[in-house]
């Protein structure tokens, strides 16, 4: 809980030392209480002219900010009246009912009351209003030097306007000069930029933290009149990826100033602010146009919900300029991806027939390495295999087994139940025994009529034993019928015989050696009862 409370007041400490007002930084209290506390009510009282009026209220249409504020009465607020008109007790306290836990804060400032804090926090929360001191303190402070700050410019409202407005334009001409200079400083960046993505994500990034917007994004239009995210920004100022929005071009108070009356921009102050689609403070939001001639193609959207900065005079030029950078690299960028896939068109039609060739003789070297009624290794592929892998046994001196495998009375199987049962028979036995030795090198194969093998590169003698026991096992969990008959000693399962074989190759020596020892255990397999393993060495 400690941690989780030290992390709410890093981010409202980093956050206060940015708010340009009151109300950015009352805001900001609040979406924080959201994040960290699962707060969706709370409401800032001040004493504001000799009586308690309401600041700030968070419900569940979003946060609502008031000045002057909203004086309080028994009639407009029954459920807060009486508690904070009634109530001495200058300590936090909390009230509960079945919906949530009430915490009241008083906010004192030099020995006396002038707020209230109201949180209602859930059940599940474990409230600490000790935690919640330094928050009182410090909104105490900001409520009182505000409230000092606007009795104090009511009286020298004049004297001080003349002043601040001499000061406001000397320092908006020396902002200006240092963002058009970022502005070059941005092109220059877009220029040197590969792809569309990439430039969009510059243009947001860039475009917020060198001309000193909180937040922007940049929607896209396509032919059916939809506007697609692209980059746009968190309510932390983050840059983030937004490419998974999409919506019908909205009908509202821009999309008509920029699209039919084709301004380049629309200012609205004082405006609601959103973030997905939900309400998160107030302040001024801007559109920027963009254009390829005549023809509409995006906007980029901008608003000051961070730090409540105001719209300075030079912003109407200075960001229809960005608008119209951003749409000439927009179009560069798009000319040069119709190039680009025009390009990819033409080879990749050069590349067609030469492709097909090549797919349908991959095709045929397949099916000619494979079996065609068992799907598993063919005949052509052991040959091949059993050269390989005897010669490398014999460079590096290493042991390799072979295991060749007859399926019992199989000609007594194709008479009893026909060639197409025989058939079926053999796909099932290749089917179970095709994944029974994984190991690096080995290689099971049909090696022609009922016969399989199975070669083990690298394998000793154990390791052959031990392959041909799970041989035997999985024919026999596999439990294939055999054909009635009254021939003695036919199992009443389909059964095989293994001869085994290993060998270490010696120098000039043949692999043949290794399959005649193998084929010799086998029809000694055969010879002592079927259904069983020999290994010949």
């Amino acid at each position: 809980m400690k941690k989780h409370v030290d992390l709410f007041y890093k981010n409202i400490t980093e956050q206060w030392g940015n708010a340009h007002s009151l109300r950015t930084l009352c805001e900001l209290t609040c979406r924080n209480l959201m994040e960290f506390f699962d707060v969706q009510h709370c409401q800032i009282i001040v004493a504001y002219k000799g009586q308690w009026h309401s600041l700030l209220q968070l419900n569940e249409t979003g946060i609502q900010y008031s000045f002057p504020p909203v004086i309080i009465t028994e009639n407009n607020h029954a459920d807060i009246y009486d508690t904070i008109t009634t109530q001495d007790n200058k300590q936090p306290f909390i009230s509960s009912s079945k919906d949530f836990h009430r915490a009241w804060l008083p906010l004192f400032r030099r020995e006396q009351r002038i707020g209230w804090l109201i949180i209602d926090f859930p059940h599940a929360a474990n409230v600490d209003l000790q935690a919640l001191g330094q928050l009182r303190t410090l909104l105490a402070s900001e409520i009182d030097a505000d409230l000092l700050s606007q009795t104090i410019k009511s009286e020298n409202s004049s004297r001080r306007h003349v002043e601040q407005e001499l000061r406001n334009s000397q320092h908006e001409q020396v902002l200006l000069l240092e963002q058009l200079q970022a502005m070059h400083s941005i092109s220059f960046m877009l220029w040197r930029t590969k792809s569309i993505k990439e430039m969009l994500f510059i243009a947001v990034d860039e475009g917020k933290r060198q001309l000193e917007i909180d937040r922007m994004a940049v929607f896209l239009f396509d032919e059916k009149h939809h506007m697609h995210g692209t980059y746009g920004t968190d309510i932390a100022g983050n840059t983030t990826d937004e490419y998974y929005f999409e919506s019908v071009i909205p009908n509202q108070w821009y999309a008509a100033r920029t699209l039919k009356e084709k301004e380049y921009l629309a200012v609205q102050e004082n405006t609601p602010l959103f973030h997905d689609l939900k309400q998160v403070g107030f302040g001024w939001s801007a559109y920027i146009a963009l254009w390829d001639e005549d023809t509409p193609i995006g906007w980029i959207a901008c608003d000051n919900l961070l730090t409540g900065r105001p719209f300075r005079s030079y912003h109407h030029q200075l960001l229809k300029q960005y608008g119209f950078i951003i749409s000439q690299h927009l179009v560069r960028h798009q000319a040069e991806d119709r190039l680009k896939r025009l390009n990819k068109d033409l080879e990749k039609r050069v590349l067609t027939r030469t492709q097909e060739l090549n797919d349908v003789n991959k095709m045929l070297e397949k099916m000619s390495r494979l079996d065609p009624l068992t799907n598993i290794a063919n005949r052509r592929v052991f040959d091949e295999a059993i050269v390989d892998e005897w010669r490398r046994a014999e460079r590096h001196q290493l042991p390799i087994s072979l295991l060749i495998m007859d399926i019992d009375h199989f000609k007594q199987y194709n008479d009893h139940l026909g060639h197409d049962a025989g058939d079926l028979c053999l796909k099932k036995i290749a089917n179970g025994l095709a994944n029974i030795e994984r190991r690096a090198g080995s290689l099971f194969a049909r090696f022609g009529g009922e016969e399989f093998v199975l070669l083990l590169p690298g394998q000793d003698s154990k390791a052959a034993v031990f392959a041909a026991k799970k041989i035997l096992k999985a024919m026999h969990d596999m439990a294939l019928p055999f054909p009635h008959n009254d021939n003695e000693g036919t199992e009443p399962i389909v059964t095989l015989s293994i001869g085994a074989s290993t060998t270490i190759p010696t120098q000039g020596s043949d692999y043949k050696t290794l399959f005649n020892t193998a084929d010799k255990a086998l029809y000694r397999a055969k010879g002592e009862g079927r259904n069983c393993y020999r290994l010949l060495l």
